[in-house]
């Protein structure tokens, strides 16, 4: 009788749950002291829990509220790592590719196939088969890969914009033309350097694209570089899979699927990203290969001030016919400081200033 008084009393007099527990802890190990420690270890943990809960609950709203401003800051801001870039704006790593793909998965293009094709007819309409379409939006599901903004690196370099001193000169290295006309020279060898990582580019634009990323960092636009050069061995592993497909799953031949697949994905050889002068651009809060991205206020300064740095809206609005390839308005290329000038003052395209030259 009397310990069960002792125990009631304990309970009236501890009014907290805490020391309550303890109480009752105390009194059920007091028979057994081989038990204590584990005992109280396991009311330490649940009552540790349970004052954590206590504080979030009382503490709530604040910390809801700063984890959304987090949140939105990170998602707006230029900050965003390269990594949280969507599916079509994966820079392809054709170091990881090769380790995946077996040369019998490889079908050769050679130029012979390639003028056997019956060309695009832009003229026509088009809106059933469409216009070619840079071929990282059309795989860059399958592949993981990295980009690089101005704030990755240290700028320090020091080049020579050639395009000043021999502009309009037809043969420069920087205004060779290529599109499905006009394949890349089988002899032709890009000069690379890296940009970061496994990004490459012509190692004669990387001065000029680092400092209109620094520009327009200095001016609070934050811009992200994707798909920089790419290997014909890249481009050709992944135009021939979609022949595969059409020939083994639908029964193409190999002519007509090739000619299904070059209407829709660049073919190899024909891709300036092959050139290493080329670049997709995007932005952190709008990181999306799509025609939005020509009215965000980083697409807006590119067009405005990409031709100081010798760089044009390759394929503009409204020049599809020209180009065969839809507007993009995150693709950025070479082509020299007072070409580029010329070309978006005038609104052309390469090909027309080409054939103006």
């Amino acid at each position: 009788m009397r310990k069960f008084e002792l125990i009631l009393w304990g309970y009236v007099l501890k009014k907290t749950f805490r020391e309550r527990a303890v109480f009752t802890a105390a009194k059920v190990t007091k028979k057994c002291s081989l038990l204590k420690p584990l005992v109280f270890l396991i009311l330490g943990i649940v009552l540790g829990v349970l004052a954590l809960l206590r504080y979030f609950a009382a503490n709530g709203k604040k910390y809801i509220t700063a984890s959304l401003v987090l949140v939105f800051f990170f998602m707006c801001s230029s900050f965003t790592k390269a990594g949280s870039l969507t599916d079509n704006d994966i820079y392809l790593d054709s170091a990881k590719l090769e380790d995946t793909v077996d040369a019998a998965d490889i079908t050769p293009i050679t130029e012979e196939v390639i003028q056997s094709t019956v060309p695009i007819d832009v003229s026509e309409d088009t809106e059933e088969e469409g216009f070619l379409v840079d071929i990282d939006a059309e795989i860059a599901k399958e592949i993981d890969g990295e980009s690089f903004s101005i704030k990755d690196v240290e700028i320090k370099h020091d080049y020579t914009d050639e395009a000043d001193t021999s502009a309009f000169d037809k043969n420069a290295w920087y205004l060779i033309l290529v599109n499905k006309t006009h394949p890349i020279p089988d002899d032709y060898e890009v000069p690379l350097a890296t940009i970061t990582g496994n990004m490459q580019c012509d190692k004669r634009v990387l001065g000029p694209l680092l400092d209109m990323l620094n520009a327009a960092n200095s001016q609070g636009i934050g811009l992200y570089v994707t798909s920089p050069y790419r290997s014909g061995y890249l481009q050709n592993v992944l135009f021939t899979r979609r022949i595969k497909v059409l020939m083994n799953d639908y029964g193409y031949s190999y002519m007509d699927a090739y000619k299904s697949v070059s209407r829709k994905v660049i073919v190899p050889g024909t891709s300036e990203h092959q050139l290493g002068m080329c670049f997709d651009i995007v932005t952190g809060y709008h990181s999306t290969l799509d025609y939005e991205f020509g009215d965000t206020p980083a697409g807006i300064w590119l067009r405005k001030h990409c031709a100081e740095y010798g760089f044009i809206l390759r394929y503009p609005r409204g020049k599809e016919s020209i180009t065969g390839i839809e507007y993009e308005p995150w693709h950025f290329r070479y082509v020299g400081v007072e070409a580029a000038q010329y070309i978006m003052e005038h609104g052309l395209t390469l090909e027309e200033f080409l054939e103006e030259l």
